[in-house]
């Protein structure tokens, strides 16, 4: 849990700065922002965080709104849920792969806002981007100022059912986001069966 709590700050900090891009470029700007790859969206993203880390600072309801309305629409929450049902093997009706994934979402944002509000200072370091099996990419970013020596984080893009770039998945020291997920999921359907799992997801 230690390990995931690293990732998802890795991600609330790095992903925040997004919001100050959009406000900052003209709509015609921003649609185009849309159609990049995600290589250049992510870089664009840590030039920004790295000019906001030394003077960021944010009130709660400011960082609701950042999470809620830049960070959650870059994640394909559904696919992430998909991918962890299916390792779980567990069956659900439409409706429960819905909610499941809704509950899924407000988890991960939970620990996003949580790991914001503790104000540790980070900067990001592109490191690489390399194509994966797929069409997807995988973005390789160093982490500083977290721990004394940095750690590496790999962010893995997808075009999502919609056409957009996401991300769906975030792997640090091969141990991910999805892995965790479908692990909490297993144990909890074993002990808890597959409603009392959605209740306690």
């Amino acid at each position: 849990m230690k390990r995931l709590n690293v990732v998802l700050l890795a991600l609330s900090v790095l992903m925040s700065p997004a919001v100050f891009a959009n406000e900052a470029e003209a709509p015609a700007k921003a649609a185009q922002t849309t159609e990049q790859d995600p290589v250049q969206v992510i870089q664009s993203t840590i030039v920004k965080l790295n000019q906001l880390t030394t003077t960021s600072s944010y009130s709660p309801q400011m960082v609701n709104f950042l999470v809620n309305s830049e960070i959650a629409p870059l994640f394909d929450f559904d696919y992430i849920a998909d991918e962890v049902l299916l390792a779980a093997h567990v069956n659900l009706s439409e409706d429960e792969v819905k909610y499941f994934s809704n509950k899924l979402k407000n988890n991960i944002i939970t620990t996003l806002l949580t790991k914001l509000a503790q104000g540790n200072a980070t900067s990001f370091n592109f490191i690489s981007a390399r194509p994966v099996i797929g069409g997807n990419i995988v973005v390789n970013l160093k982490v500083n100022g977290y721990s004394r020596f940095g750690f590496y984080i790999d962010l893995s893009f997808h075009k999502s059912a919609d056409k957009k770039w996401q991300i769906f998945d975030v792997a640090l020291n091969r141990d991910s986001l999805v892995n965790y997920y479908q692990r909490m999921v297993m144990i909890k359907a074993k002990r808890y069966g597959v409603y009392g799992m959605l209740g306690r997801i």
